[in-house]
């Protein structure tokens, strides 16, 4: 009789929503209806209505039919989830052939499709997110209530499309998915475990107005323990006045942004502060590996504005890491070290390593495939062993000038101790208005304190190296300058220079994109073979993924 009790009040559990630790999987169907149990899919609700307005046991699964479609905004919090644990996700997905699909409805300048709030072990999975009116954000995961972190949230295989920041509105928020460690109505509420695999993040045209695929903002860093990985970001124009990314990490510490492909990112923007594909900002302990960022540009053409960076590590960015990644014919640098102090926090020290850049900064609109701007870094940087390659004709631009291969600065200062530019390859082909090539450096200001060792340089009709008030035609009068020590000048006999292209790749296969490109493999006979430096503490492996010796060969492929 006591057994027989106990079931009893389970089963009344399940049926008023009453929270305990069992685990029911709650169907929804356009055929259904919302008076039934909705325990099976024979007895499946209807409505979104019906999801929002129940009171979920801890533990439980909600899942929509797949190939249908569904109306309405989603929102789960301690209201229909008043008790959940990471040890015991609570999951949204579909169920049956397909994914569901989510045609939002609600509007409002922090609206979303799907919100969590504070709901620990939150997974969304194998949903489609459509914008059906002006929705703000497809999913927004944050914590209201607490300054305790909420933990193990998930978004995970879904396609999510068309957000953006609704027209008229003065807020940044919008977007595919909103990471906030500083909520929507200003608690300071952690996240922890935050997870966001597999998915494609995009708009309907490259010109769409969708914003940002993952847009994270923090309280100082309160978003911890991240994987951003497998996903495929696109076409998204974003507005005119965006200073966001493809993928935003902004007061994350501890994260890992890998395998991603991103491109057609800021068609629409035209204003400085403007779009790049992959952004940290006053973020500690990231890593950025194993990423392919093209087409981060303005479409039709470019007007004006700046950035279209392919990777930044952006104000107040520490103790991070942008490794064996492809850019390549983005409109602005491939890699930017924007190295201002932000929120108190200064930049730095970063690294950039084994990272092959082609065709960067086509437009000119930063001036360097490598950019390290506004100042001299505070703390070290370190840039090694990384290949540079460009052949543009930017002769036609609308910005006067040939791209140089490292930019430095807008004013004078000297680099933290520690900073080194070392074992890159610097092979410039391009054009620009006088029928020059870019400059090795740009450093009109004179910056200094960097050790500068054993890169490789090459072009032809070269515009020299420019430091300080001098520029140095020819290899020659650099080496004679005494501002390098092993430099070398030579055709550094790349396998297709120029042919890099953009690789087919899945990231959801977990590798990737490597080996693409081979192009920049070196030939028998390459200058740049042993001709590198050991760098102490340099991961181990180049960007082909072969280990590194002790005397390396310059650039990328350094073993």
């Amino acid at each position: 009789m006591v057994a027989q009790g106990m079931l009893g009040l389970l089963l009344a559990g399940a049926a008023t929503g009453t929270a305990h630790a069992a685990t029911t999987t709650y169907y929804v169907s356009p055929y259904g209806s919302d008076s039934n149990s909705g325990t099976s899919p024979d007895q499946a609700w209807k409505s979104v209505g019906k999801v929002n307005g129940f009171a979920f046991p801890q533990g439980s699964t909600v899942a929509f039919q797949g190939q249908e479609w569904f109306s309405g905004c989603l929102v789960f919090n301690s209201t229909n989830v008043p008790v959940s644990s990471a040890s015991t996700p609570f999951k949204v997905t579909s169920y049956g052939t397909g994914k569901a699909t989510l045609k939002s409805t609600c509007t409002g300048e922090y609206s979303a499709a799907v919100t969590a709030d504070a709901v620990s072990g939150f997974e969304l999975n194998n949903l489609t997110l459509v914008n059906g009116t002006t929705t703000a954000a497809g999913v927004l995961l944050q914590n209201q209530k607490s300054a305790t972190a909420t933990k193990g949230l998930k978004v995970t295989g879904s396609d999510i499309s068309g957000f953006a920041t609704p027209s008229g509105s003065s807020s940044t928020f919008g977007g595919q998915i909103m990471v906030l460690g500083y909520a929507v109505n200003g608690n300071s509420g952690p996240l922890d475990d935050v997870q966001i695999l597999n998915n494609k993040l995009h708009g309907s045209s490259v010109t769409s107005g969708a914003g940002p695929g993952i847009y994270g903002w923090g309280s100082g860093v309160n978003i911890t323990n991240v994987r951003v990985a497998g996903n495929t970001v696109y076409n998204l124009g974003m507005a005119p006045q965006s200073t966001g990314a493809g993928l935003t990490g902004n007061g994350w510490d501890g994260a890992v942004i890998e395998r991603n492909v991103v491109h057609d990112i800021g068609a629409n923007v035209t204003s400085c502060g403007g779009a790049s594909g992959i952004m940290t900002y006053t973020s500690n302990d990231v890593t950025i590996r194993h990423n392919e960022v093209y087409n981060v540009q303005p479409s039709p053409a470019y007007t004006a504005g700046c950035d279209w960076d392919g990777i930044d590590l952006d104000g107040g960015t520490t103790n991070s890491v942008v490794e064996y990644n492809y850019t390549h014919d983005n409109a602005g640098s491939g890699y930017l070290a924007y190295t201002s102090t932000a929120s108190s926090r200064v930049w730095g020290p970063n690294t950039y390593r084994y990272n092959i850049s082609e065709n960067d900064d086509w437009a000119n609109a930063q001036g360097g495939l490598f950019d390290v701007v506004p100042s001299a870094p505070k703390n070290a940087l370190s840039i090694y062993g990384n290949t540079f390659f460009t052949n543009k004709d930017q002769s036609a631009n609308k910005k006067a000038g040939a791209s140089a291969c490292f930019l430095f600065g807008y004013a004078s200062g000297t680099w933290a101790s520690g900073s080194q530019i070392k074992d890159n390859i610097c092979h410039m082909a391009n054009k620009g208005t006088y029928g020059k090539t870019g400059q090795m450096y740009y450093n009109p200001y004179g910056q200094t304190g960097m050790t500068l060792s054993n890169n490789l340089y090459y072009g032809t009709n070269t515009g020299g190296w420019r430091w300080s008030g001098t520029t140095y035609s020819d290899f020659a009068a650099w080496t004679a300058a005494g501002k390098e020590t092993g430099a070398v000048w030579g055709d550094p006999l790349f396998t297709s220079p120029g042919l890099g292209g953009t690789c087919s790749w899945s990231p959801t296969s977990g590798t990737g994109p490597q080996p693409c490109p081979q192009a920049y493999t070196l030939k028998s006979g390459s200058p740049a073979l042993q001709a590198g430096t050991a760098v102490s503490g340099n991961g181990g492996v180049d960007y082909y993924g072969t280990s590194i010796p002790g005397t390396p060969n310059i650039g990328a492929d350094a073993g």
